[in-house]
């Protein structure tokens, strides 16, 4: 009987206590290995740290991997594997920059490519222009009333440069003069200034300056006649060119039609390359002021910083074709400018004069110099200058 109650007491003080603290602790190992095994399946909870759950909230199509490429900022909400989502992230991210370093380098590499290409047939084109010029065939008429060469910078380039596109669209070779057997006569290069079809690109005003003007403008028009400067001044060089040749000259021309393309600085590096011992640019005038008339010449300042060393020699010939000029016609003699703005003066290596014949803005000068009979007494008198500038 006392065995029987301390055998009761034994299990009922003891042993239960022990069965259930041993049921409890498996209870609870169950519990953490469920909590910490990742295969757990946590479908049936609701709770915003799953993946799927996150998809969902991303309202997107797009699929997991294409979302890491698309994203600039990737974040996981606090869940058992965030670390090991975090790292499966930068991974994505990445491959991601790295496809984006391939593509940039691709770019860059089809860039290369285009830039090389470019730099080929800009170096192709550089090796023919020491031997011809580009010329475009026009195929816009422009109206513009630019004076002369002062005058180009007055033109709005950005309106002018595109309603000049078409007609810069197609060229063709115009070549550069040969080399000239002067038989020991002197060599006079004569530029009839301006040309049919404007070209309101850029270039330098002189070697190495930074401040540009347009190539080459179509310059003004007869108020009266409404013959236009280039074709005036055409005519005006091609006889002084059959003078000057009668009077023992070798004469080369800039150009001997108005369906050309040649900028100030390409008319002046003609002259330089052929080695002119006389550089004259025919010009003709206009003005606001319908009255004023009469010829002027044009060189550089004493202090020109392009070609300032040649202003003696040019001022000279500036003087006595202006002289011999106003003799000839009876004109109204200006005076002769001097001004280091003018881009086919800057870039000249040789004597050079811009000759203003005259001004087309006045009736009356106008009309006289579409005769005939004034045009040759403007070219005898340009002759006369230039005989005078070799023997004084």
């Amino acid at each position: 009987m006392t065995m029987q109650l301390s055998f009761k007491k034994f299990k009922k003080y003891l042993v239960y206590p022990i069965v259930l603290c041993m049921i409890l602790n498996l209870c609870s190992c169950g519990i953490k290995q469920q909590i910490n095994d990742p295969t757990y399946n946590t479908s049936s909870v609701d709770s915003s740290s799953s993946e799927d759950e996150y998809e969902d909230n991303t309202d997107t199509d797009l699929s997991l991997s294409e979302f890491f490429e698309n994203s600039e900022d990737t974040y996981w909400p606090e869940n058992p594997n965030a670390e090991s989502k975090s790292s499966d992230s930068e991974n994505k991210s990445s491959d991601t920059s790295s496809k984006s370093s391939d593509t940039a380098s691709s770019k860059s590499t089809d860039k290369t490519s285009s830039d090389t290409a470019s730099k080929s047939a800009v170096s192709s084109t550089a090796s023919t222009t020491s031997t011809a010029y580009i010329v475009p065939t026009p195929n816009t008429t422009i109206t513009t009333y630019v004076t002369d060469e002062q005058t180009d910078t007055d033109t709005d380039t950005s309106t002018a440069s595109s309603s000049t596109s078409s007609a810069n669209s197609s060229s063709a070779v115009v070549s550069t003069p040969e080399p000239v057997n002067r038989n020991g006569n002197k060599l006079i290069v004569i530029d009839a200034g301006h040309q049919q079809t404007p070209n309101t690109d850029q270039e330098p005003i002189g070697p190495g300056a930074s401040e540009t003007k347009i190539k080459v403008s179509g310059g003004t028009q007869g108020t009266s006649t409404g013959i236009p400067e280039y074709q005036l001044v055409l005519d005006l060089s091609l006889q002084l060119q059959s003078v000057l040749e009668a009077r023992g000259y070798e004469v080369v021309q800039i150009r001997t039609s108005n369906d050309v393309n040649i900028s100030n600085v390409e008319r002046s590096q003609i002259a330089n390359n052929l080695g002119a011992d006389a550089f004259i640019r025919v010009h003709a005038n206009g003005d606001e002021d319908s009255n004023v008339n009469g010829a002027l010449t044009i060189c550089q300042t004493p202090n020109n910083p392009y070609n300032g060393n040649l202003y003696s020699q040019c001022r000279a010939l500036a003087s006595y074709v202006l002289d011999e000029l106003a003799n000839a016609t009876g004109c109204n003699k200006k005076s002769v400018w001097e001004t280091d703005t003018m881009t086919g003066i800057n870039w000249s290596q040789v004597p050079v004069t811009i000759v203003e014949v005259g001004y087309m803005s006045n009736p009356q000068e106008d009309e006289l110099m579409a005769t005939p009979e004034y045009q040759a007494l403007i070219v005898e008198g340009i002759a006369n200058g230039i005989d005078r500038f070799f023997s004084e």
